[in-house]
């Protein structure tokens, strides 16, 4: 009889403390993320329709290679009408810096030389006139009209003499600073044109994968609108949100072992950024009195060396060490 009362005696006990067990702390659950790469839109600045696809999505490319030709006559056209917008003025700069043609000086020589010769005869008939009304030998009205040829062939004279100055000496410091100044504005808008010129050649900005194409071959592509996107499979990471009363032992600079289910292996992953997730659904009511709520932090982290096989989309997970006990 008493071993049998010994024996029920200690199963009571060990159902006695079953209910001390299951109340006990449980180790942390997994906590499942997702793998992510760095990803660029490739898009052009100018409107156009694509022309050609030098490439296909899952094509390698390297940084500088030609994707995407576009076509886009508009563009062209502007080209076209401001260099020679930039040519003519190049040519009124170089015409005022070299002057006249000597064809021009010899004209304007002899205008010169016309002019002084009809001036000479009208003040030699000015001073006859003037002589001749002091002895009442001609009219007031034959003394105005020699007076008028005399200013005339005076201002005829001063006339050709500004303009063989001019075809001599050529253009002022002032034009030919506004003629310089014209000419930078117009290589300004020649280079802002060629820069959108060359917007109908995209080129690959990185190395990478092609990951997704967007619009094809004869589809009008909008300014800034992706037309292709890149991915840099060789700078990728793990993205996991975690509980802030998990993080007790999760630093940036901490090593996790990050099981790739995808892949059948355990990558060590380095934390390099936590930061709270703005969604406020991440928070979470303890519902316990004196306690607060949990919110949920982003933690990243990037596996030690290349893994040629990792690609986004892959699922990831880690199981954080447990919060230490309350004291």
């Amino acid at each position: 009889m008493i071993p049998a009362l010994r024996r029920t005696a200690l199963a009571a006990l060990s159902l006695a403390a079953l209910p001390l067990a299951a109340c006990g702390p449980r180790p942390p659950a997994p906590v499942t993320g997702l793998v992510d790469a760095t990803e660029i839109d490739v898009a052009s600045k100018i409107p156009g329709r694509v022309k050609a696809l030098a490439v296909r999505e899952g094509d390698r490319v390297e940084a500088g290679q030609e994707l995407v030709a576009i076509e886009s006559q508009e563009v062209a056209a502007k080209i076209d009408q401001v260099r020679a917008a930039v040519t003519a003025a190049r040519a009124r700069l170089a015409l005022a810096r070299h002057g006249a043609r000597p064809e021009e000086k010899d004209q304007a020589e002899r205008a010169l030389e016309t002019a002084r010769a009809q001036a000479a005869v009208a003040e030699k008939a000015y001073d006859r006139a003037s002589s001749l009304l002091k002895t009442e030998t001609i009219t007031q009205a034959a003394f105005d009209d020699a007076d008028f040829r005399h200013k005339a062939a005076q201002d005829q004279l001063a006339v050709a003499q500004a303009r063989y100055d001019l075809v001599v000496k050529g253009a002022r410091s002032e034009e030919l600073d506004g003629l310089e100044a014209l000419v930078q504005q117009g290589e300004g808008s020649l280079a802002e044109v060629q820069s959108y010129g060359r917007e109908m050649a995209q080129t690959a900005p990185i190395g990478g994968e092609v990951a997704k194409i967007l619009v094809h071959r004869g589809e009008l592509a909008a300014t800034g609108y992706p037309i292709l996107t890149l991915v840099d499979r060789s700078d990728s990471w793990a993205a996991f949100p975690v509980r802030e009363d998990l993080l007790a032992e999760v630093r940036v600079g901490t090593v996790l072992q990050v099981e790739v289910p995808a892949l059948h292996r355990t990558l060590p992953m380095t934390v390099f950024s936590i930061a709270p997730m703005g969604d406020f659904a991440t928070w979470r009511s303890t519902g316990e009195k004196g306690s607060f709520d949990l919110r949920t932090f982003e933690v990243k982290a990037r596996p030690e060396g290349a893994v040629p096989d990792l690609r986004p989309g892959m699922t990831a997970r880690f199981t954080p060490a447990p919060a230490p006990a309350a004291g």
